[in-house]
């Protein structure tokens, strides 16, 4: 396939469809995937949040296990049964899907490339993509996307959110905390012998929530480029709806990458651990290096919200983990400098947590 010249600030809807690939996109060769298909395939759990809590209660069960062996190892698994109404996520899915399949110029009204503190380039709000900014950065992702804080609400930017998800959002992010975190968060920390609220008490009053939704156009060349590059969440917990039409998410696990299916449950929510929660547990619980590879004729959507500790307290390995026998396996960071440090991090490939490794 040949290449062109570098698009600059081109979103990469305005590139799909052509018959050059530009260069910015294209990866090393060390570092191009595996296309979805040609790789093992990742044994994630679907766990039923019902039958979980009523476990926990009773003290076990196969529930239980398979939450516990995924928080252990993976870092990744389904849920079912989590109190989010399915009518809300078909609608959060049809206002996600519906503001993509808009025209360029519609969309573009909600685009905030320029307004971001520096250092915090992939994190600003609005409709956009993949910026070259950070020291080392080569390629660009081939996806756009929309990302919006949500929590706490008054650092929303409004102008920013398109009519049609205001109240969508809004109510999806309620229910989602209520009906999922509340019970999902809670049960974890029981499973894994970690004090009551040791993980929902640090989602309360200033803790950030960004939504992100993601468009993965399809690209003649998957072996070439990746819809998003590897990398480890940033967060406590993160909360995925996905595509159940197409797969392409990718997990890495002891050096070798795996294919996630596509769900087999349009309704199911895919949880990963966060970096945040290996770091308060000490390494217990395992964040998961994750990328996403496209496809040469489908496009992909997901919707992805994230959800962080108070950022601009220091987070580090909780005490009660840490005694004679248990030492601290990371270093402390304020969460604002962690979220820099994992920007320029993931520009060059590597990944932030081993460089706060004891």
């Amino acid at each position: 396939m040949a290449t062109a010249a570098s698009p600059g600030m081109l979103l990469v809807e305005e590139l799909a469809g052509g018959d050059l690939l530009p260069e910015r996109y294209v990866l090393q060769v060390e570092d191009r995937p595996t296309v979805e298909g040609a790789l093992p395939v990742a044994q994630v759990p679907v766990i039923d949040l019902g039958l979980l809590s009523q476990q926990v209660a009773a003290g076990g069960g196969e529930e239980v296990e398979k939450l516990r062996s995924a928080l252990v190892s993976w870092g990744i698994f389904m849920v079912s049964g989590h109190g989010v109404d399915p009518c809300m996520m078909d609608a959060m899915w049809k206002a996600a899907k519906d503001f993509f399949g808009q025209p360029i110029e519609e969309k573009k009204k909600y685009a905030n490339l320029a307004d971001c503190e520096e250092g915090y380039e992939d994190y600003h709000q609005g409709y956009g993509t993949k910026q070259l900014k950070a020291e080392g950065e080569t390629t660009l992702d081939w996806s756009d996307r929309m990302r919006l804080q949500v929590e706490p609400q008054d650092e929303r930017k409004l102008e920013l959110w398109p009519e049609s998800f205001k109240d969508i959002l809004h109510d999806y992010c309620v229910q989602q905390h209520r009906g999922l975190l509340d019970t999902l968060l809670p049960a974890m920390e029981r499973v894994m012998g970690l004090g009551d609220g040791f993980l929902l008490g640090r989602l309360g009053g200033p803790a950030t929530t960004y939504c992100r939704i993601n468009y993965y156009l399809p690209c003649p060349r998957p072996d070439l480029v990746v819809g998003v590059a590897a990398h480890a969440d940033a967060t406590l917990i993160s909360v995925v709806m996905v595509d159940d039409t197409v797969g392409g998410l990718q997990v890495l696990k002891d050096d070798v990458w795996y294919d996630v299916p596509a769900s087999t449950d349009p309704h199911g929510l895919l949880i990963m651990v966060g970096d945040f929660a290996e770091i308060l547990t000490n390494g217990l619980l395992k964040s998961p290096v994750h990328r996403v590879v496209t496809n040469p004729h489908k496009d992909r959507t997901s919707v992805v919200m994230f959800y962080m500790p108070d950022i601009d307290k220091e987070i580090g390995p909780a005490d009660e983990l840490i005694g004679n026998t248990q030492r601290a396996r990371y270093k402390k960071v304020k969460g604002s400098e962690y979220l820099i440090r994992n920007y320029g991090h993931m520009a060059r490939g590597k990944r932030t947590l081993d460089s706060l490794m004891i």
